[in-house]
């Protein structure tokens, strides 16, 4: 069964298979458009199509699974996306629900295939345990019949800061059609890591001449989106409930208990731990922007969340604790006028982002649609994420009630915390 729905100028179609969802828009009132395909097994992947010396072109960024072998050519001649077009695959790291469907698509199109430069080690081996444990039966040495490009930081060290933290360029920015250009940005290096080669891909909009209510390259924040791969998710795959997750779930404890017997100590990865440095510049780093993740559906980031609505991990954090401290701590009384002193500036820190979303050009009820969605978002993950996520729940309708109940109206935001309130009050 399959459902249409239109909202302005995105088409939303929801299946009862995978992908269960696939979304179409026209980006920034341009000629180019962005298709979004949504999966319960397997990673999404997304499509920009644009005019090109008369030809509809075509960028993916990521692949999906190879268990969609078969179906990848209906599924993207079913959305009006050519695969013969297809001038550049983008992968943002090297899991096969990522990466499983670029060697066809690549010798289909003759499509080049942008990758990390440490994607190359996957390609032509050796491969270590936990890259083979990840393969579920795909061969990475099929990549070699393609055009590989490896990307490198340029030899200038230009990079991107987001909110202080240096993201290294991997190449030029890659123009698409009048509405904007994409930027490949590579994950800084961390300790812990989700995959040596994590690609972020940001589309930056550029307004054409003559869009309608807009003036000449004026481009609002939430215009901006990121392809998060799997650096930023709202849940990740191994928190599904399906047979697949849970058949990958028992190999990597068989693995651990291998391990233990052989007396190695058991190593635990905390999810949260992972690229920490940069998903914190990522969660700090924009007043709003539309975020693609590799897993589950679309969301809006803004620095709103980890500044504004504070639950008690981020009070830890703050004060100088570990995030897995106690929480009871913060009850303790050396420590309330801190709290409250924190509780003080995510209140001030969240008008002042209001404040700025009116001088962007967001209208009230933009706004409160924003707000709501936000709202709505603050669910899912493991169950230490899904608890802080159910906290700051609960701290988003008590901002908005301290705003509403304030005796002077700012600017006409005592309004717009009423009408987002009643917003949130019907989605319940």
């Amino acid at each position: 069964m399959i459902d249409h729905q239109d909202i302005s100028d995105k088409t939303v179609i929801r299946l009862k298979e995978d992908p269960y969802l696939i979304t179409s828009e026209r980006l920034n009132g341009a000629d180019t458009g962005l298709t979004c395909f949504f999966f319960n097994l397997g990673a999404n992947f997304y499509v920009f199509s644009y005019d090109s010396h008369g030809v509809r072109r075509h960028t993916l960024i990521d692949t999906g699974d190879p268990m969609y072998r078969d179906r990848i050519w209906s599924l993207l001649t079913d959305n009006n996306i050519n695969p013969e077009h297809i001038e550049r695959i983008i992968i943002t790291h090297r899991h096969h629900d990522h990466c499983g469907l670029a060697d066809l698509l690549s010798r289909k199109s003759g499509a080049k295939i942008l990758v990390h430069s440490n994607f190359r080690q996957f390609i032509e081996g050796p491969l270590s345990e936990m890259d083979r444990m990840w393969l579920r039966g795909f061969d990475p040495s099929r990549l070699r019949q393609c055009r590989v490009e490896y990307l490198s930081p340029s030899p200038g060290n230009f990079s991107t800061a987001i909110n202080g933290l240096d993201f290294p360029l991997l190449s030029e920015p890659i123009p698409l059609g009048e509405s904007g250009r994409l930027e490949i940005l590579a994950c800084p290096d961390s300790d812990t890591m989700h995959s040596p080669d994590q690609i972020i891909v940001h589309y930056v909009p550029q307004n054409p001449e003559g869009v309608k209510g807009r003036k000449s390259s004026q481009a609002r924040p939430a215009d901006h989106i990121i392809f998060s791969g799997d650096l930023w998710l709202m849940h990740g795959p191994l928190f599904s409930k399906s047979f697949r997750t849970l058949s990958l779930r028992l190999r990597i404890a068989s693995r651990q208990m291998k391990g233990v017997l052989s007396g190695q100590k058991p190593v635990r990865r905390d999810p949260r731990l992972q690229d920490i440095q940069a998903k914190e510049a990522l969660k700090h780093g924009f007043g709003l922007v539309r975020v693609m993740p590799g897993h589950g559906e679309d969301f809006i980031g803004t620095r709103m969340i980890p500044r504004c609505f504070l639950c008690d991990r981020d009070l830890l954090v703050e004060l100088g604790y570990s995030m897995n401290e106690k929480k009871s701590i913060l009850k303790s009384e050396n420590l309330s006028q801190q709290v409250k002193n924190l509780r003080e500036k995510a209140y001030a820190d969240f008008v002042r982002e209001l404040l700025d979303w009116q001088e962007s050009g967001y209208h009230r009820k933009e706004i409160s649609a924003f707000l709501i969605r936000i709202y709505g978002e603050q669910y899912g993950g493991g169950p230490l994420v899904n608890e802080d996520r159910k906290e700051r729940r609960h701290r988003i309708k008590e901002t908005l009630d301290r705003l509403r109940e304030e005796k002077a109206g700012i600017d006409g935001l005592k309004a717009l915390a009423e009408s987002t309130l009643a917003g949130i009050k019907r989605m319940s």
